[in-house]
């Protein structure tokens, strides 16, 4: 794709009569929404609004780039105005603008439009462009203007060693990235010096600069107005850090006085890490939350998504081999469904531990990974050494330390979940944090020992110490919490039990508050809460609400879907099969990116959906296998050994599990869309 072909006649127009910046946005933006290229326009609006806010889009030269990445974009596409006359726009240069190119993209087309709106601000540095513009009265001239290739001319590098090297980097990766790298090529030029600038904008990192490059330059330049990755390669030497604006308004002065002014300091010594790291090893890192849950949550998904379909292919094996009534070993009866459930299961048994590894891994590196994922195995109790039901021996060697019943059991469940998980993770980070701090003095011989033995060891140790004691109140907690709903099992208070369950299992869809909630369920079958054949409302309710943060998210992303990212959309698809396989963690990876308006939805539709089941008094032998075991379902509204209890079972439980559902869906939509309006939630793909 070439630039000229992102320009469109009914987007375009020449000498405009518009007094003011607001008008100017409202012009285009109603432009675009009239030719139907964005399907929402308040929603656009608000992005160019908030891009705005962030730092001006007036590049200087009377040259104005609004510019908004959002999913209502249905065409890439640049509309344009020429004014006749100029109009401020806070520009970087404190020039008023007459051009404005308001650019419209949703990031689903490729690569091949980024790469034409990169080349838009290297057009619009050349003289003889802007005046062919400001000239141009007819879509066919303001074509012509973007026609001609722009011819870059750089200096001849000698032996593969640059003179000038530097990286630029904007929020949205797209103008000012671009337009600063422009010009401290033509800086570099003009003091006749070779140069080559590395972008990280909205194409990934282009360019990139070696380790060698970097030691040989003379004049090192950082400008950006975002955190850059691979700072490690600068460390302890001299750097100018600074802003894309400076570099494009001030770049000849800085190549120029590079040594010999205060701009000009020595860079820390960073961490080396990958692009998905830190190289900012700062106490910083901790507070950017979420974009350390979002990095840890990428690296789970792959886990959840085909870990649950395999997983939900093993049932379904062992339902169509007529093993529905297996109980607990459901999924395990038949052979070949056993080799299936065994690969679904390993790779969900992975999810926690790998969502705190990575999170730790975010902030502090690579030291981070190892102590997170420990984090992670004790908050979801995995591999059974630490804490198991029964201990003795190699199992339990920490449950054995706690009250355990007559029959030498544990009665306090240890497992915090992948909320400890996070926990967890943000110690683990802390205490590498700490050990890097006390021993950033050993001298460059002991380093191996340092970074090899010494802090992973007493990482390992402070993190195990951490989880030790982070398990113990939660475990206590989730004790009391377990014994009130077997009381209220007990007592058949089941509409309130129903209500109460549903709630629990979508609090944390997964977690140590799902978890009491089903391990409540499975006792219920396994004669755990009594012999009352009602009791087993208990599973029923338990798997119903289970079912629907998984469910509900797939539906909301078909229904609302400007109120969900690309990555979104595509990754909700499998929540079909996870929902209807009675796979919760499935809504993890969402919930973790908006707890707010995913969590309180799905509990009040998962609390709907319990309440349901417990009125119509719905029996359930099985724990597991959602729709798998459907054909095991009763109503006690009629004689449970009749025919008709099993159909009136399987019809209302689907009732409510649709309502739970659509509830969901249409809390979670209608908030999402209502804050998206108000600017209060931006969706950014």
């Amino acid at each position: 794709m070439e630039l000229k072909d992102l320009f469109q006649s009914k987007v375009s127009v020449f000498q405009a009569d518009l007094k003011t910046k607001e008008e100017v946005i409202n012009f285009l933006v109603d432009k675009l929404s009239v030719e139907k290229m964005i399907t929402n326009k308040k929603t656009f609006k608000d992005a160019i609004l908030k891009r705005e806010s962030e730092a001006s889009t007036g590049m200087g030269d009377q040259i104005g780039i609004p510019h908004a990445i959002n999913n209502v974009v249905k065409e890439p596409c640049i509309a344009f105005v020429s004014l006749k006359s100029p109009i401020d726009w806070q520009s970087l240069d404190n020039k008023p603008v007459d051009l404005i190119f308001m650019i419209a993209t949703n990031d689903e087309k490729g690569e091949a439009h980024l790469a034409a709106l990169a080349d838009l601000s290297k057009y619009l540095m050349k003289p003889e462009i802007q005046t062919a513009l400001r000239k141009a009265k007819s879509f066919k001239a303001l074509q012509s203007a973007f026609e001609n290739k722009v011819e870059i001319k750089k200096i001849e590098v000698k032996q593969g060693k640059y003179d000038v090297v530097g990286i630029t980097a904007c929020p949205t990766g797209i103008a000012h990235t671009y337009l600063a790298e422009e010009k401290l090529i033509e800086y570099s030029t003009e003091l006749g010096l070779s140069v080559k600038i590395e972008t990280q904008g909205r194409r990934g990192t282009e360019n990139r600069l070696t380790q060698e490059e970097v030691d040989s330059a003379k004049v090192v330049i950082l400008a950006h107005d975002k955190n850059i990755q691979g700072m490690s390669r600068f460390g302890g030497k001299q750097i100018i850090d600074t802003t894309t604006k400076d570099a494009i308004f001030n770049g000849k002065k800085l190549i120029e006085e590079f040594g010999k002014t205060d701009k000009t300091i020595i860079a820390k010594a960073y961490k080396s890490n990958d692009d998905e790291g830190s190289d900012d090893f700062s106490l910083k890192k901790f507070a950017q939350v979420k974009g350390n849950l979002l990095a840890g949550v990428s690296r789970m998904l792959p886990f959840v998504v085909a870990g649950g379909i395999i997983l939900g292919i093993g049932f379904l094996i062992d339902f169509a081999a007529g093993n529905g009534n297996a109980g607990g070993d459901f999924g395990t009866i038949s052979p070949v469904a056993g080799w299936f459930s065994a690969i679904g299961k390993t790779g969900i048994m992975l999810m926690v531990p790998i969502l705190a590894g990575y999170i730790a891994y975010t902030i502090v590196g690579p030291q981070g990974l190892m102590p997170g994922f420990i984090a992670g195995v004790y908050a979801d109790g995995l591999g059974g050494f630490a804490y198991s039901s029964k201990p003795g021996g190699w199992s339990g060697m920490w449950s054995i330390l706690f009250p355990l019943n007559d029959k030498g059991e544990t009665i306090i469940p240890m497992q915090s979940g992948f909320i400890g998980a996070m926990v967890g993770a943000y110690a683990a980070a802390l205490i590498v944090f700490g050990l890097t701090l006390a021993f950033r003095r050993f001298k460059k011989s002991f380093h191996g020992i340092r970074d090899i033995v010494l802090i992973p060891v007493l990482s390992l140790l402070g993190i195990s110490l951490t989880m030790f004691v982070l398990n113990i109140p939660l475990g206590y907690a989730m004790y009391g919490i377990q014994q009130f709903l077997k009381l209220l099992a007990e007592h058949n208070l089941l509409i309130l039990l129903g209500a109460i369950l549903g709630l629990m299992m979508c609090a944390d869809m997964g977690g140590p508050i799902n978890k009491i909630a089903y391990v409540t369920g499975t006792l219920s079958v396994s004669g755990g809460l009594g012999d009352n054949p009602l009791i087993t409302v208990t599973m029923a309710a338990a798997m119903a609400a289970g079912m629907v943060p998984p469910i509900g998210i797939a539906l909301c992303t078909l229904l609302f879907r400007n109120a969900w990212t690309t990555k979104e959309k595509d990754s909700a698809k499998a929540n079909w099969l996870m929902g209807a396989f009675f796979i919760s963690e499935g809504a993890i990876p969402f919930m973790v990116t908006d707890p707010k308006r995913i969590a309180t939805s799905a509990m009040v539709g998962g609390t709907i959906t319990g309440l349901m089941v417990g009125g119509f008094k719905i029996t359930l032998g099985a724990p597991h296998g959602g729709i798998a075991v459907f054909p095991l379902l009763k109503s006690g509204l009629v004689d449970l050994t009749s025919g008709a209890a099993i159909g009136l079972g399987v019809g209302l439980y689907i009732l409510s599990i649709i309502v739970g559902v659509t509830t969901m869906v249409l809390i979670l939509g209608f908030w999402k869309t209502h804050d998206i309006k108000k600017g209060k939630f931006v969706i950014a793909n």
